[in-house]
């Protein structure tokens, strides 16, 4: 199977920086501007991006016009969460919402007391670029 090199530092979506041609063929098909603004809706648009975090699925959310955007996957153990998997729908992509994602749930699990256990390579690379987050890595378990 031939693989294909994948730019993103965070090496998504698989974790070693390689996408396999099924997947490559998918980004290859998605129709994103790469020279949008980001961060911002359209000055036309109603909607704004809701991040929360819903326990009953186990995700912190991103939805935007009650369509879920983007999510991380999480769950508890021993009193820490554990953060699993980072997905963003290809055409939100590179707009800064899984970005702005992690920061609400790191905010969050802050504010519930706990640590984190992080194997979500997007997650762990934004830790390293954002270090007020550091100390929220479970001393005994923090990951990969």
């Amino acid at each position: 199977m031939d693989r294909y090199e994948y730019p993103d530092a965070a090496g998504y979506p698989d974790g070693g920086g390689f996408l396999d041609e099924g997947t490559a063929a998918v980004l290859d098909g998605t129709d994103v501007d790469p020279l949008r603004d980001i961060d911002t809706p359209s000055a036309d648009t109603d909607s704004e991006v809701d991040v929360r975090r819903d326990d009953a699925h186990r995700v912190y959310a991103a939805t935007l016009g009650g369509r879920q955007i983007a999510n991380i996957r999480y769950d508890e153990v021993e009193g820490r969460v554990v953060v699993l998997k980072t997905t963003v729908v290809p055409e939100f992509r590179g707009r800064g919402i899984a970005e702005q994602l992690a920061a609400y749930a790191l905010d969050d699990i802050r504010a519930r007391g706990m640590h984190v256990t992080v194997y979500c390579p997007f997650v762990t690379t934004f830790i390293k670029g954002n270090r007020q987050f550091a100390d929220l890595l479970d001393p005994q378990y923090p990951g990969r």
